[in-house]
């Protein structure tokens, strides 16, 4: 009997040790799905402030993207009238009163033994006048370009505007647009 008394022992002591054992399983799975539950809050947490960031981030990118587009289309629309300005002021002057006798005292000063280049509209315009009775067409929007053997004497509103260049521009912007400011 003294063998079933010590296997009774032993078999109580076993199964209070597996109880032990499941009390203690038991308490670690409710601290890890504390832990769990814990990490998941955190992790949500933490993926919600990231995708804010990056909506922001992206929502900033967006507008700054848009505003510069914007601002490309208003200079563009400026630089358009800045254009258009340029192209009245050089038909404007072309058809004065005082543009012919001007091309001609340009052509008599410094035309001498020159070929003389104008406009395909001067060229019809002149046609008749002496000093343009051999005149070539040219490319431009108006004046005249002598050309002799070894170099061009270009009195072309184009070579006018041209040289000018930024300045110019930046003056008719800024009688155009007084409230903006330079428009170029």
């Amino acid at each position: 009997m003294a063998t079933d008394k010590v296997s009774s022992k032993i078999m109580a002591d076993a199964r209070a040790r597996v109880k032990e054992i499941e009390t203690e399983l038991a308490a670690a799975k409710e601290k890890l799905k504390v832990k769990q539950a814990e990490g998941k809050k955190a992790y949500r947490s933490e993926t919600v402030e990231l995708t804010r960031i990056e909506e922001e981030r992206i929502r900033r990118e967006i507008l700054a993207e848009a505003r510069l587009a914007a601002r490309c289309e208003v200079l563009t629309a400026k630089h358009e009238l800045i254009t258009q300005t340029l192209q009245k002021a050089a038909q404007k002057f072309t058809k004065s009163k005082t543009y012919p006798a001007l091309l001609a005292r340009i052509v008599k000063e410094q035309g001498k033994g020159a070929a003389v280049l104008l406009s395909a509209s001067d060229h019809k315009r002149f046609k008749n006048s002496a000093w343009a009775k051999k005149a070539q067409v040219a490319p431009i929007a108006g004046g005249v370009i002598l050309r002799t053997r070894g170099r061009d004497l270009n009195f072309s509103i184009d070579a006018a505007f041209e040289s000018l260049g930024e300045r110019l521009n930046l003056e008719i912007a800024e009688l155009l647009f007084p409230d903006t400011g330079s428009a170029t």
